[in-house]
C-alpha cells in the first residue's frame, strides 16, 4: 500500500495531479481511499476520461488490497469508507441547504461539458460586469431535488433547476472564488452555463461539494423508492 498520495500518483503515472489532491483536501490516503467518481470532475477538475478512468480502477484495487490486510491482521478497523466526507447529513439535503453567491449570469453551452468550456463561459460573464457595477446576489438552496435561485433582497424564489437537469459543477481554475454549473433547458433543448461568485474560496469548495453530494442523495432516494415500489 502507497504510504502518500505522491506515492500513489507517481505509482499510476499521474503525479501531475499532486497538487490539486493537496490543495482540495485530499491530500492523504485515508481521504483518497473514499473519494467518488463525481469529485474527479466537480472538485479535482480532472478532464481526460482515462486518467479518471486509471484513479478509480487504482482507489478500487487500494480498498480491495486495504481490506485484505484487515483481514490478514484479525483487527477490528472498519475498512475504509466509499462514502465520502460530506459537509451534510442525507437529510440535511432532503431538505435543502443555502449558500449566499453572486450571480454573473449564464450563456449557452456549444460543444463538450468540460472545465475548459465553462472556465471560458465563467471569464467572459466575468469580463462584461463593469466597475462598479450591482452584481445580483442570491441564496442558492441545494437540495436533493435541485438548485433553487432565492432573491437576497426579497427572499424569494426566481427560478429553480431540477437534478435530473444538472449534468456538471465545477470551479474556475483561475480563481477558485468562482464556480458555475451546467443545467439543461428541455423544452429549448438547449444547455446553459450558470456562473457564481463566492465570498470565500471554502465557501466555493462547499457549494461545489454540496452540489456533489446532491446527486448521490437524489440517487439513494431513487434506489430507496424502487424497492418500495413508488414511482
Amino acid at each position: 500500500m502507497p504510504e502518500t498520495v505522491e506515492e500513489w500518483l507517481t505509482s499510476i503515472d499521474l503525479q501531475r495531479y499532486l497538487n490539486r489532491f493537496i490543495s482540495n483536501r485530499m491530500g492523504s490516503m485515508t481521504r483518497v481511499l473514499e473519494i467518488w467518481e463525481v469529485e474527479l470532475t466537480s472538485i479535482l477538475n480532472i478532464e481526460p476520461i482515462g486518467h479518471r478512468k486509471r484513479i478509480m480502477k487504482s482507489i478500487r484495487d487500494l480498498r480491495t488490497r486495504q481490506k485484505s490486510l484487515d483481514s490478514e491482521e484479525k483487527k477490528k478497523k472498519t475498512a475504509p469508507s466509499s462514502t465520502p466526507k460530506w459537509f451534510h447529513t442525507s437529510e440535511e439535503l432532503l431538505r435543502g441547504v443555502d449558500y449566499p453567491a453572486r450571480y454573473f449570469g449564464c450563456a449557452k453551452i456549444d460543444g463538450p461539458e468540460n472545465t475548459k468550456q465553462s472556465g471560458a463561459i465563467c471569464h467572459k460573464l466575468q469580463g462584461k460586469i463593469k466597475d462598479g457595477q450591482k452584481v445580483p446576489e442570491y441564496r442558492l438552496r441545494v437540495s436533493a431535488e435541485g438548485i433553487e435561485f432565492i432573491d437576497k433582497q426579497t427572499q424569494r424564489p426566481t427560478c429553480k433547476y431540477l437534478i435530473e437537469d444538472i449534468s456538471f459543477v465545477s470551479r474556475d481554475k483561475t480563481d477558485l472564488l468562482v464556480f458555475s454549473f451546467i443545467s439543461s433547458d428541455r423544452k429549448l433543448n438547449i444547455k446553459m452555463c450558470h456562473v457564481f461568485k463566492a465570498h470565500s474560496r471554502q465557501q466555493a469548495f462547499e457549494t461545489c461539494t454540496t452540489i456533489a453530494q446532491s446527486f448521490e442523495v437524489a440517487y439513494q432516494v431513487r434506489e430507496e423508492k424502487k424497492k418500495l415500489g413508488v414511482s
